[in-house]
């Protein structure tokens, strides 16, 4: 979608790429060396040992030769930090101090129908009044003591902003509209609840968290959009409350401590998933600032995309009660070949990683961790352990289920060495295994989505040979093509379709002399996800020659030596249809074309 589309006028678009320094931009994520005309590094997007990512400070642009992901500013954004286009538009033009146009106001509005800015606005405020409640008012003793007795400090009060809303149907609400915040706001923010009297007449609201220790959950950036509260008193219900899910808080997107996370998990590689707020927060003040958790929900596809993204390792830390091992299990199927390492930490039955650590200590985390098994072998591993006894139907019934999850990898060794374990452990012979495999992967076979297959086809790769045509491309998207050297360009010289495309874009910003608005060019490119990674591949390409010129020259006399044989077959074709045919006027036409080109050809053969 271009920025015209999304209501971006393109110079707005230009003018950030103009001013940001990709850079500085990446490194921030990735330490960067010079090598040649770019910088490398090791690729954010998956987990490799030999950088292959490399990103051109001319052309302001990245491609990861190991994972095939690359663009420019704006997509490095998009992925790295999981923004959508207008997301990444609004960062960069922070960083650039590019104003948008005003006019973005309505078009960057909420479903809710309160923009953005306003959105945020109001959570910040929200924010801090449930946090001067918990430091300030008297009657957040009882939320001091409880968090005092969970062992957060006050330090950790602070850095996670945490909060207190005492009892009462409207606190927040009266102090907000004291700050100019309109009722309805409060309504399409979230924060109160609209409640309508029984007779369907007048309409009066309350807020939505009274009598809960607050925590604010934040967006990758730190950006508050929307709130989890623990109640107070004992028994009531619900524990947890969080806020509405909106166009900007989705609970299936969203982890508790990301923003605190991220930077930690993408140097260490890893993270750590745990269930609550307070288990994310246990393990920041004690040193372990790579933790995160789900918000009260089972976890999703779109959190272990999250993960991926940031880091290749992750450690699920779970109770080790039967709830503990269940949620453990449940992650197998959103895990299994995702590309990441999973490992589980189990802590005692009844432990959570703030109670374990307060008695034990970090080491003793620390050496439970060293002890942690892969997701796979804790899954099969609880199957094993779990019978009671001994009997043919139960050894069986065990077999089948761990057939099926074996069913679930696509690596043959893991399969092949689990099925030696399981027959060991079950005096079931190797080869019945084997045999009763494919009867389970056929009982759980389902179609599989075609997302991934749609996105596959629109994956265009650099053809192998031609290296002529590829190296005029590559120059071309390099700028390092003076414009005569451009007005020799001929499209019907290119015989590679993606090249022939390229160049007829590039022919649209072009002028009269052969002068190409390459910024405009790569401007377009970057708004076509099909396009934008074989080009970014190119811009980015080491390319190294000694006399430039030569080699275009070169280039450009293959290109049209080869166009005119392939004309000159096509005449000789067709000739040959007419002396069949007998058409004796055709045939001299054609025997005089054929002629022609041969002496074109012997010209350019010459003149090497």
């Amino acid at each position: 979608m271009t920025g015209e589309k999304r209501g971006v006028p393109p110079e707005i678009l230009q003018q950030i790429r103009d001013r940001i320094d990709i850079i500085d931009l990446i490194s921030t994520y990735v330490s960067l060396s010079k090598a040649g005309q770019n910088f490398k590094g090791l690729c954010p997007f998956h987990s490799e040992k030999t950088p292959s990512f490399s990103v051109n400070p001319v052309r302001q642009m990245f491609y990861c030769f190991g994972c095939s992901v690359g663009g420019d500013a704006f997509t490095f954004l998009m992925k790295q930090e999981g923004m959508d286009f207008m997301e990444a538009l609004r960062e960069l033009s922070q960083r650039t101090g590019v104003p948008l146009p005003e006019r973005r106001e309505s078009a960057g509005k909420t479903t809710s129908g309160l923009s953005r800015e306003r959105y945020f606005h109001l959570y910040q405020l929200a924010v801090s009044w449930y946090h001067r409640n918990l430091q300030e008012n008297p009657e957040g003793q009882v939320a001091r003591d409880y968090l005092d007795q969970r062992g957060i400090t006050r330090e950790s009060w602070n850095t996670f902003q945490l909060g207190f809303v005492p009892e009462g149907w409207n606190g927040l609400s009266k102090w907000l509209e004291q700050q100019s915040v309109k009722p309805e706001e409060l309504i399409q923010a979230g924060l109160v609840v609209r409640k309508e009297s029984e007779d369907g007449g007048r309409i009066s609201t309350y807020d939505r968290f009274r009598d809960r220790v607050m925590f604010p959950i934040t967006d990758p950036r730190g950006q508050v959009v929307g709130f989890g509260g623990r109640i107070l008193k004992d028994g009531a219900s619900p524990k947890y409350l969080n806020s509405p899910e909106t166009d900007l808080f989705f609970k299936g997107k969203s982890l508790y401590g990301m923003d605190k996370a991220r930077q930690s998990a993408t140097a260490s590689g890893r993270f750590y998933l745990v269930e609550g707020y307070f288990d994310v927060i246990a393990l920041h003040q004690n040193g372990i600032e790579n933790a995160v958790a789900p918000l009260g929900t089972a976890l999703t596809a779109d959190h272990v995309q999250i993960l991926r993204r940031l880091a290749p390792s992750v450690m699920l830390v779970f109770d080790g009660d039967a709830a503990g091992i269940g949620a453990a299990l449940r992650t197998l199927d959103l895990f299994m070949n995702s590309g990441i390492e999973v490992r589980v930490l189990l802590l005692p039955a009844g432990e959570d990683p703030d109670t374990f650590i307060r008695k034990n200590g970090v080491p003793a985390f620390r050496e439970l961790e060293g002890k942690a098994a892969t997701l796979l072998d804790f899954a099969i591993m609880s199957v094993l352990n779990k019978a009671k006894n001994d009997s043919i139907q139960d050894r069986v019934k065990r077999a089948d289920d761990i057939l099926a999850i074996l069913h679930k990898t696509k690596n043959p060794i893991e399969k092949e060495e689990y099925l030696k374990v399981v027959s060991e452990r079950l005096g079931i012979r190797p080869e019945l295994l084997r045999k009763r495999l494919p009867t389970i992967s056929r009982t759980m076979s389902v179609a599989q989505p075609t997302k991934g297959k749609e996105q596959a086809a629109t994956n265009l790769a650099i053809p192998q040979g031609k290296p002529e045509e590829r190296d005029l491309i590559v120059l071309l998207l390099q700028g390092r093509l003076e414009p005569d050297q451009i007005r020799q360009l001929d499209e019907g010289a290119f015989t590679v379709e993606l090249y022939r495309h390229i160049l007829g874009r590039a022919f649209q910003h072009t002028d009269d002399e052969g002068h190409l608005n390459l910024d405009a060019l790569h401007a377009e490119f970057s708004q076509d996800p099909a396009y934008e990674p074989v080009i970014s591949r190119l811009s980015v390409g080491e390319y190294n020659c000694d006399e430039v010129s030569i080699h275009v020259a070169g280039c450009l006399r293959v290109l049209k030596k080869n166009q005119i044989q392939r004309l000159m077959d096509e005449v000789i074709s067709q000739l040959k249809i007419a002396q069949r045919e007998g058409r004796q006027d055709l045939v001299d036409a054609l025997v005089a074309e054929s002629n022609e080109l041969r002496q074109k050809k012997a010209l350019l053969t010459a003149s090497t």
